[in-house]
């Protein structure tokens, strides 16, 4: 009977033993793990971003050479930029302590497999890479957030507003933006702008009149910081083009290429603008289009100054004698 008391007590000291080294184990790990990344990727081999949104909507970015595009969008360029930054943040989560590891956390966090407000799956090829569910805030820039095939919800820095859904949000709305410096001559259809060095002339100008720099800088500044808002159907734009444009004007840049843009009125306060280098057809607001449709040669020219009183006096006074002479 004492030798069974025993081995009891032993096996109990052993127990104990075994519970205490897992304990501290399990301790001695939370405390390392926090620093420890939370998806375990490099933004740099990212080559898809897959967003789902709480309705199962989508966005897709994908990556093409150096820039992203948005392939269920007519591959429109995304705002590459805005992609990157995300593709950092998130390459620079930790792991951080849990605050939860069950599923009814999970489900109440909001970041469960089938309740959510956003799953983001990183692709390199068809690899997948980082997978995680973003779920509710408990704090300003916080949110709570699961990393597939885990039980662990944990707060990250992070919020929905850098996970839009919307192919809008992530479309590079600078796409047919030019900078100034890489333009040789502007054309419309009755005057072209011409850069010598650094001023901007209209050509074939009758002797005795100037270009108007304010008015030329102005039109161009016009021209170089147009801004789209949204990639349209071409199905349901394409006819507009048949019609007298609103507007249609030429980019020549000093590399030689050429760029046309033709915009034509559609119903509504927006213009909707073909540029021969994409294959897109793009809403443009009409604030941005009517100080352009309005432009004429005319506006561009220098007005004569009137000559000054006494000047003019002195003028008229040096014609008369020379006339009595």
């Amino acid at each position: 009977m004492k030798k069974t008391i025993a081995i009891a007590a032993a096996l109990l000291v052993l127990q104990i033993g075994l519970a205490v080294a897992l304990y501290f184990g399990q301790a001695e790990s939370d405390l390392q793990t926090p620093n420890s990344p939370l998806l375990g990727m490099t933004s740099d081999a990212v080559t898809t971003v897959e967003i789902t949104g709480p309705e199962k909507e989508r966005i897709v970015l994908q990556k093409s050479g150096n820039n992203w595009i948005l392939p269920d969008s007519f591959a429109a360029p995304a705002n590459s930029s805005q992609v990157s930054a995300l593709l950092a943040k998130l390459a620079g989560l930790k792991q951080g302590l849990a605050v939860a590891t069950t599923a009814g956390a999970a489900k109440r966090f909001k970041v469960a497999d089938d309740s959510f407000q956003r799953h983001v799956v990183l692709r390199a090829g068809e690899s997948v890479v980082g997978d995680l569910y973003v779920g509710t805030s408990p704090g300003f820039r916080q949110i709570h957030a699961r990393k597939a095939g885990t039980e662990n919800v944990v707060v990250v820095e992070l919020s929905t507003f850098e996970l839009e859904t919307g192919a809008d949000q992530w479309l590079d709305k600078d796409m047919f933006r030019v900078k100034e410096e890489d333009i040789e001559k502007i054309s419309f259809a009755d005057f072209t702008l011409q850069k010598n060095d650094k001023d901007w002339q209209l050509l074939d100008l009758p002797e005795g009149q100037t270009t108007d720099a304010k008015a030329a800088g102005e039109l161009v500044a016009k021209v170089t910081g147009l801004t789209v808002q949204t990639v349209l159907q071409p199905q349901g734009v394409e006819p507009l083009f048949s019609s007298t444009l609103a507007l249609h004007f030429s980019i020549t840049r000093k590399d030689g290429g050429t760029a046309e843009f033709r915009l034509a009125k559609a119903e509504g306060d927006y213009y909707v603008l073909k540029q021969s280098e994409r294959d897109l057809y793009c809403k443009v607001h009409s604030l941005q289009v009517e100080g352009l449709v309005k432009a004429g040669r005319d506006a561009l020219i220098a007005k004569l100054q009137p000559a000054e009183p006494e000047k003019a006096a002195e003028e008229g006074a040096e014609k008369a004698a020379e006339k009595n002479k």
